[in-house]
Formats: structure tokens, C-alpha cells, sequence
């Protein structure tokens, strides 16, 4: 598969807040590089996507644009569906499948594979649904619903030890991220394909496939600010009472929300510090993310002075003695120039002083060294 590399001379059509791209990831590359395929694609250098997939695994990747990284750890609070296959390692009838998967149905310890993204310790997630689709022979077909950070494959192992069968998972598909689903995704050719297009002229077919930074906090209740809180916020400014325009929703204390402008675009995200019905004088939404930059502080043109010249001609008529005075002083000059100079030669050379009185710099050879003054040497 050969992709268009990024190009210098043309945008990417981007909000400013960032965006989503959904890619349907194959077998075989890892998570990583698949931004780096999407960063050389677009021409975006900020690129990151949304839970890791192992090598072999397939389906939807949310890869985030720009800004939108920014919001990762938020996307890993919604859960995630897969859809994957177990094969045990002997025979065991339907009814006890069954209640094998039934019993691993809501909170479960797991510890993550020797192989993983994490810290290998005992931790705790839930798993919200399991369905069967299918049982032949050995192989189960399932679906499954769970909270992020959920490792299928330790589930599967999980399950066999349970029936007494051992097992292990051979495939893995994923099939929504919290708004996201399959459905939306695209492969890494048909976004270079569509890119392409844009370049020429049609960028329908691209735009369509780029989802805002608001499609991620669709679910959430939102704060509407006013365009007087938006520089306050901006240089890092909590929101309070006054900055309110609006609030959509019934959001309560402790509960997170998206705090947009009054055009409707992601300004950050936060979570509320009383319920919706208690606000006060006090801080009314506690700001972990924001998305806009400050405006940059306003040049100010620095005075440039003029140095004065060091002699002035007052007169034409002095100007022999004025010529004197000048000369005299720009000798002086340069002997105080001259004397900075030597001096920061690291001893290279050593003034002396001639039969005038005058000091006088005698430079030196560099295998040259200098003799300690004796007893016989001093003056008295």
C-alpha cells in the first residue's frame, strides 16, 4: 500500500480547536504507527489516538488531530465494545459457556498479559454486557461491552480457567468507542485518496469524515461562557458566576462538563464544583483542560537612541585645535581599547613598563614562561 506523504503547501482543512479521524485499523502495524502514517498523511505533527490496539487486533481506532490530543484521557472515561473469539482447549457443553460468561459480568479482578501498555498489577474493571453470537466446536464468538483499560484477552484466559478448559483469544475486533463506532471509520488509503481529492479542489468527501472536538462531549452537559471570560480563561482563569451565559443540562457536583463559547466551539472541559441548581458567589466549574491559546502580548516598538559621537567641532574657526583635542582623545581610546584586548588573552602576553614611564605590551612566545620574581628582583 503505497501513501502520499505530507505536503508543506497545503492545509489541512482543521478547526482550530482540533479533530477526530476514525481509521479502520488492520492486522499487522501497531498503534503507534498508525500515527505516524496519519502524521505523514495529513501533514499534522500533534497526532494521537484513543486506547491502544495490540498488533493483531482490528476495528476502530479514533486517531485525535491537533488540540484534540489534549482530550484523550477524556475519551478513556467512556467504555468500549468488542467483538472477539475464544477457543478452548476442550470440550465443554453450552450451558456451562454460558454461565461462564454470565459470571464474569460486572466488576472483575484482572492482571494485565506480560505483554501490555501498563504496569503489570492487579487492578479492577467492569464489564457492562456479554453476548454469545455463536458456539462451534471450540470456538465462541461473543461480544462484549466494558470499561476502558479492559484487556479482552485476559478475559478469555480468565474464562477457561473457569470452565476448567483453559482458553485463549485468537481474534479481536473493536467495534465502538464512546460516540464512536465502526461505522465511521475509514481505511489509512481512503484517507490519503480523499486528501488527494481536497488538494484538487473536493474537499466534501474529506470534511466528511472529520469529526469537531464537540462530537466527543456530545453526551455531556455544557457550560456556555461569555466573550468576556474567554481571555480570562485562556491565561488559565477558573469560571465563575459571572463568565456564565448559559448552562444546557442538569449537571450536578463532581460531574464533568464541556464549557463551550458562545459560537458553539470547545473552549475546555472541567468539572462542576456545586450542582446546577446551587450556584454562588464561588467557583462554579473547576477547568482541567483548555483548548484556546492566549492572545499573543501586542509588540511594542523598542526607542532606538542614537549614540552621540564622541567629538564635537563646535566651531570652524578651532577647527586646528579641535583636530588636536580629537586625535589625542581617540589615542587614548584606543590604547584603553587596545589594553581591554590583551588582556583577555588567557596570558599570552604581560605589559611592561618603558624607560618613558609608559606601560607597553610585549606579547610572548606560547612555550615561554614566567619567571617567579626572586628576593634579588624586587625594587626597594
Amino acid at each position: 500500500m503505497k501513501l502520499q506523504t505530507k505536503s508543506t503547501n497545503w492545509p489541512f482543512p482543521m478547526p482550530e480547536e482540533g479533530c477526530f479521524i476514525c481509521i479502520d485499523k488492520p492486522k499487522g502495524p501497531t498503534s503507534h504507527q498508525i500515527d505516524y502514517w496519519v502524521r505523514e498523511i495529513t501533514g499534522v505533527d500533534r497526532v494521537g489516538h484513543i486506547g491502544t490496539l495490540d498488533p493483531q487486533a482490528t476495528g476502530l481506532l479514533v486517531v485525535a488531530l491537533g488540540k484534540c490530543v489534549r482530550l484523550v484521557d477524556i475519551a478513556h472515561e467512556y467504555p468500549k465494545e468488542y467483538m472477539a473469539t475464544l477457543k478452548l482447549h476442550a470440550d465443554s457443553d453450552e450451558e456451562s459457556i454460558r454461565k461462564a460468561f454470565d459470571h464474569f459480568r460486572g466488576e472483575v479482578y484482572q492482571l494485565p498479559p506480560l505483554k501490555s501498555a501498563v504496569a503489570r498489577k492487579l487492578r479492577t474493571r467492569t464489564i457492562y454486557e456479554t453476548e454469545i453470537l455463536e458456539i462451534r466446536n471450540r470456538d465462541v464468538l461473543f461480544r462484549v461491552k466494558c470499561q476502558s483499560g479492559t484487556y479482552i484477552r485476559t478475559l478469555c484466559v480468565d474464562i477457561g480457567y473457569y470452565l476448567g478448559t483453559k482458553a485463549n483469544m485468537t481474534d479481536l475486533r473493536r467495534l465502538k468507542t464512546g460516540p464512536f463506532n465502526e461505522n465511521m471509520s475509514i481505511t489509512l488509503q481512503d484517507l490519503s485518496d480523499r486528501i488527494e481529492m481536497a488538494k484538487k479542489g473536493n474537499d466534501h468527501s474529506l470534511k466528511s469524515v472529520i469529526y469537531q472536538s464537540n462530537f466527543l462531549l456530545s453526551e455531556f452537559s455544557k457550560v456556555v461562557i461569555k466573550a468576556s471570560a474567554m481571555k480570562t480563561i485562556a491565561h488559565g482563569s477558573d469560571l465563575f458566576p459571572g463568565g456564565i451565559k448559559a448552562i444546557i443540562g442538569q449537571p450536578l457536583a463532581g460531574e464533568r462538563v464541556a464549557v463551550i463559547s458562545e459560537s458553539g466551539s470547545l473552549v475546555g472541559t472541567g468539572k462542576m464544583i456545586s450542582s446546577y441548581n446551587q450556584i454562588s458567589d464561588t467557583k462554579i466549574v473547576d477547568l482541567d483542560r483548555v483548548l484556546i491559546d492566549p492572545e499573543p502580548s501586542s509588540s511594542r516598538n523598542k526607542r532606538i537612541v542614537e549614540k552621540s559621537p564622541d567629538i564635537h567641532l563646535m566651531d570652524q574657526g578651532n577647527t586646528g585645535k579641535n583636530k588636536a583635542t580629537a586625535s589625542r582623545e581617540g589615542n587614548k581610546r584606543d590604547q584603553r581599547q587596545g589594553r581591554q584586548f590583551n588582556s583577555s588573552r588567557n596570558g599570552q602576553g604581560n605589559y611592561q613598563r618603558s624607560g618613558d614611564g609608559k606601560r607597553k605590551y610585549e606579547e610572548r612566545k606560547p612555550d615561554q614562561k614566567f619567571r617567579k620574581k626572586g628576593r634579588n628582583d624586587r625594587r626597594r
